[in-house]
């Protein structure tokens, strides 16, 4: 595959006119009218809020100081949402309470409509389907929810259950999609290079409760270049069907103190109930793509995109531009004048002639929106919904039509308003409208030949990172070919491979037989080796398989589940190696002998030699310390009232074995031991304790204790053992694929053994002390595997 012609990179470069020494923190984007607007914190001391305008999310434009209200100073995180031709602005100055600002316009000017309200910071807005509103806020132990009466009236608020991040938690942001509710997350402090965001769904309610996926964390990352991510929103693309993460990294401190932060946008992509960054990168990704066909009807008809003709007692105009069968359309318009004005409107899609077309019909007195489909010049309702009563028709609305495989849905403003079955015979067509009685006010108007997430299969996966199995290039002969198709699947069912909805709520993807195949688009930033490691289902017990890379074969690997965890719904494990170039690349995965149930294939950059040290952390740098240590001869020394760590070796390391010694003193407490596959980790005062990612093993109270970390603490396993006092003990752990094996004394088997379905596959090793006191560990030695 050939690179994509226009790309941007993160961070993004200084915006005109934004505050100096302080960059853009806190982004929040809102798309309105098809077009997006960003706001940003405003620089400690400094009064007022500036904005920038974009049509593509990449390019911006200096809107000006939006709000200049002396209680701007210090504007922290400003964030705007459109409600019935207002704009109302959130935000909390210096931290100190919330006030709320209204405008006409997305680049104001905002005036103040509310005295100081109190509450926490990063306070966000979220209108529900029925109009309800939500507040949410940063907090002690999670999200603070708060209910609202109208845009301006604050009911009382509570930690929301399944939002807290182990610390205080902040920069939150709702969005709702199929019924489901997504909440981004920020956790640790802005000067934390493990600043980071996760995310957490719920299926009840905006207030939840919700709970974490187990693929967190959403976006993280602690390189040198690049950390400190977080405070993030989450916006549409232009293409009508993507979303976007928009987040801030770190760039240090300002002369005066604040931090300097730059701005970022990266893909989210879904896998039913599952959402995934794509990312986080800083490197060449594609520019978001823009609808396959869109136009601004307030700055008049282009004649090569519209068909307009008078009618008796109005108008219509037909784009010259036809849908495929399945697309999104949005409408913006005003549909009436005046509150009691009779004009009748209809929004057409699906425009074949004028005896076969599909409309939306508004009737305003009863409140009713019908979907209809006109064949042979007889109406047929296909579905109705009733319009919330808050709606001020006499305001700009955004229109929303998504045409699935088998549903239709309809939106106004983002609020989902009906979903219903659609009958498969109706195809694509063109898109507008009529009106008769009056004239409505019409503005963007655009549609897209995506909907319901399908722009994720075609957008390039950019690698190290993840592929969902479901995300495959669209179209048989050069997404997919199955020699056996099905109609019984749960997703992509035209396609007629076997989809099915998993325990998690995403789905996974089976090939059956010898010489079916998948093909993705995939971004490499990197030339190298890179691991492959699979997440496989049920039917995946044994599977054999090719990838090809631009047509080329790269590799045949071997899938098999362990014994122990053939009862495990999933399971991660390891394929193989292979070595891809830098660019955009097609990847294709051909059955050899299967079958292969699985849902995602994660490609990690490893490390070009094997896992090999002797006496490791004497060759640390004084970056790989975390907190005090003292050393007697070859012992070292945590301190009694901290928790400490120190690293060595390559992140990109797989497979190995760890030893050192362990001397444990007869009055000994808290725990100490090796730190196995650690990957992002940071060090700062103000964060949670448990800051990385990967294992601890550790000794305490006469037992070996497992641990994940994943930016909290879970015990997997732990034994009792024999521990004499004051001599040196061996303390050996093999990590092999998601088998992790611990070693005491001079026993020849090991005392623990564990076998991770879900494994951190690769990463650096170190120890830790954990308020220790008469707990000394020795230097680490490592040594790659035997190969199998």
């Amino acid at each position: 595959m050939s690179s994509y012609e226009t790309v941007y990179t993160n961070p993004f470069p200084s915006l005109e006119e934004e505050w100096d020494d302080y960059g853009n923190g806190d982004p929040y984007v809102l798309r309105y009218d098809g077009r997006y607007y960003l706001y940003v914190s405003t620089k400690d001391h400094r009064v007022g809020i500036k904005a920038w305008e974009s049509d593509d999310l990449v390019h911006w434009r200096y809107a000006g100081l939006v709000a200049d209200d002396p209680v701007t100073t210090g504007a922290y995180a400003p964030e705007v949402v459109y409600h019935n031709g207002f704009f109302y602005l959130y935000t909390s100055p210096a931290g100190a309470g919330h006030y709320v600002f209204r405008s006409t316009s997305p680049t104001g000017p905002f005036e103040r409509i509310t005295d100081n309200l109190g509450m926490s910071i990063d306070g966000s807005v979220f209108i529900d389907d029925d109009g309800s509103w939500f507040f949410t806020h940063a907090g002690t132990e999670g999200i603070v929810g708060v209910p609202m009466n109208d845009p301006v009236t604050f009911g009382y608020g509570r930690a929301i259950d399944g939002t807290f991040l182990g610390h205080w938690t902040e920069g939150s942001m709702i969005i709702k999609r199929n019924g489901v509710y997504y909440m981004t997350l920020t956790g640790n402090h802005v000067f934390s290079k493990g600043y980071r965001v996760h995310y957490a769904i719920s299926t009840e309610s905006a207030l939840g409760p919700y709970h974490m996926p187990a693929n967190n964390l959403l976006a993280i990352s602690v390189d040198s270049e690049f950390f400190g991510l977080g405070h993030s929103s989450t916006v549409m693309g232009p293409d009508l069907d993507s979303y976007y993460l928009v987040y801030h990294n770190l760039v240090g401190s300002s002369a005066e103190g604040p931090p300097v932060r730059r701005m970022n946008i990266d893909r989210l992509v879904f896998n039913g109930q599952k959402m995934s960054l794509l990312g986080p990168t800083n490197y060449d990704q594609p520019v978001p793509r823009l609808p396959d066909f869109a136009d601004r009807l307030d700055e008049g008809h282009a004649e090569d995109k519209w068909l307009v003709t008078p009618t008796e007692r109005g108008s219509q105009a037909i784009s010259l531009a036809a849908t495929a069968d399945h697309f999104t359309a949005e409408y913006n318009l005003q549909p009436l004048s005046q509150a009691d004005d009779r004009t009748q409107v209809e929004l057409l899609f699906g425009y074949q002639n004028e005896n076969h077309f599909g409309r939306i019909t508004f009737n305003w007195e009863t409140g009713i929106a019908d979907v209809q489909y006109v064949e042979n010049g007889s109406s047929q309702t296909l579905a109705e919904a009733v319009l919330p009563p808050d709606i001020d028709w006499t305001k700009l609305h955004a229109i929303r039509l998504e045409r699935a495989e088998a549903q239709i849905r309809l939106y106004v403003d983002g609020r989902q308003m009906l979903e219903a079955p659609m009958p498969l015979t109706i195809d694509g067509g063109a898109i507008g409208y009529r009106y008769e009685g009056g004239e409505p006010r019409f503005s963007y108007i655009a549609f897209a030949n995506a909907v319901d997430g399908s722009s994720d299969f075609e957008t390039a996966k950019p690698l190290p990172g993840i592929i969902e199995a479901v995300h495959y290039l669209r179209e048989a002969g050069r997404g997919y070919h199955m020699d056996q198709q099905t109609s019984d699947s749960d997703m992509r069912v035209s396609d007629g491979t076997n989809i099915r909805q998993i325990s998690d709520g995403s789905h996974s993807l089976t090939l059956h037989t010898k010489g079916d195949w998948v093909r993705y688009a995939a971004n490499i930033s990197r030339t190298g080796n890179y691991a492959l490691d699979f997440t496989i289902g049920d039917a995946a017990a044994s599977a054999k398989f090719e990838i090809l890379v631009d047509g080329e074969s790269a590799g045949i690997f071997n899938l098999g589940r362990q014994d122990e965890l053939l009862d495990e719904p999933l399971v991660k494990v390891h394929a193989g190696a292979l070595h891809l170039e830098k660019g955009i690349r097609d990847i294709q995965i051909k059955l050899l002998n299967g079958p292969l149930e699985w849902v995602s294939a994660e490609f990690r950059y490893t490390a070009t030699e094997p896992a090999q040290a002797d006496q490791l952390l004497e060759h640390s740098s004084a970056t790989d310390v975390h907190g005090a240590w003292s050393r007697e001869a070859d012992r070292y020394i945590g301190a009694a009232d901290r928790d400490v760590k120190w690293f060595g070796g390559d992140p990109g390391w797989t497979d190995y074995r760890i030893e050192s010694t362990v001397e444990v003193g007869e009055d000994a407490s808290g725990e100490t031991g090796i730190l196995v596959r650690v990957t992002q980790e940071s060090d700062f005062e103000h964060q949670v304790r448990d800051a990385m990612l990967g294992y601890y093993v550790s000794i305490s109270s006469g037992k070996l204790n497992l641990y994940k970390l994943n930016y909290d603490s879970t015990l997997l396993h732990a034994v009792r053992l024999d521990i004499p006092h004051n001599e040196p003990v061996r303390l050996a752990v093999e990590v092999e694929g998601g088998t992790l094996r611990a070693y005491w004394a001079d026993e020849p088997e090991p005392v623990l053994t564990y076998h991770d379905p879900h494994a951190f596959m690769q990463g650096r090793v170190g120890i830790r002390s954990v308020y220790a006191e008469e707990l000394t560990i020795g230097d680490l030695s490592v040594t790659p595997l035997p190969e199998p």
